[in-house]
């Protein structure tokens, strides 16, 4: 973890573009990494992998691009808007591949901006997926913030998220995001406690479901905070997180 903030707050000195983009040759994921993936979400040999393991896959370049001169703010303190996976060939994460990050930081929000980064992840001399993940990066405080109206959901909360889970999916993941592992830091972000991973949600999303697509569409709603229990309510093309008190964490769309 101590590593992650080292990486993330070692700043260059900043030549600031609206759009830039970096390129990265990716050696073929270790056998042993993608078991451990399997083993957090039993996850059988014979079932592939989801589509969103792409954001794993792609994750140390990720945090490069971050940490990238050209890249305007702090990421420490970044929050995950949505996250998108668009496939057209096959990818074998087991072969070497190609990452090219494409980055556009210039969007407005009434709470700072927004930083989108487009992902294609190239093999064989072909774009076989793409990942398009927006983030938020505050920059004032808004106390008026609209506050979403609460929505009903029907199902059992039986998957436990704690901080050992977080920690698992940390080391499947590389994300050792402080946010995510110790509740003193999180608290610094204003946070009431350190919260789940969105990744994480999704893919369990995707497996739990037995989703097999092409294309999904994640969207992070409220944090999820440690310890709780969620569950997965779905609705034709659609699965929603939630837990306890109606509270929404994640909304999943297939095929859009």
């Amino acid at each position: 973890m101590y590593q992650y903030i080292k990486l993330l707050t070692k700043r260059p000195q900043k030549t600031f573009f609206n759009e830039f983009s970096l390129e990265f040759e990716q050696s073929a994921i270790a056998d042993k990494k993608i078991a451990k993936f399997r083993a957090l979400y039993n996850l059988d040999t014979d079932i592939d992998l989801p589509i969103s393991y792409a954001f794993i896959a792609g994750f140390n370049a990720l945090i490069k691009t971050f940490s990238h001169k050209h890249f305007a703010f702090s990421p420490l303190g970044l929050i995950h808007l949505k996250s998108e996976f668009e496939k057209t060939f096959e990818l074998d994460f087991q072969q070497d591949f190609k990452i090219i990050n494409k980055v556009r930081q210039d969007r407005r929000h009434p709470m700072g901006k927004i930083i989108v980064i487009e992902t294609q992840f190239f093999q064989n001399d072909r774009c076989c997926l793409i990942n398009k993940n927006t983030f938020l990066k505050k920059l004032k405080s808004n106390k008026r913030e609209r506050i979403s109206k609460q929505q009903a959901f029907i199902g059992d909360t039986n998957f436990i998220l704690n901080h050992a889970k977080a920690l698992a999916y940390a080391k499947v993941s590389n994300d050792f995001n402080p946010i995510h592992i110790n509740n003193k830091l999180a608290k610094l972000f204003g946070l009431p406690n350190a919260i789940m991973h969105g990744g994480f949600l999704a893919h369990l999303v995707l497996i739990e479901k037995g989703v097999e697509t092409n294309k999904v569409k994640f969207d992070f709603k409220k944090p999820c905070v440690l310890p709780c229990a969620v569950g997965i309510f779905s609705n034709d093309k659609e699965h929603h997180v939630f837990s306890a008190n109606d509270q929404l964490h994640l909304s999943v769309k297939v095929g859009e």
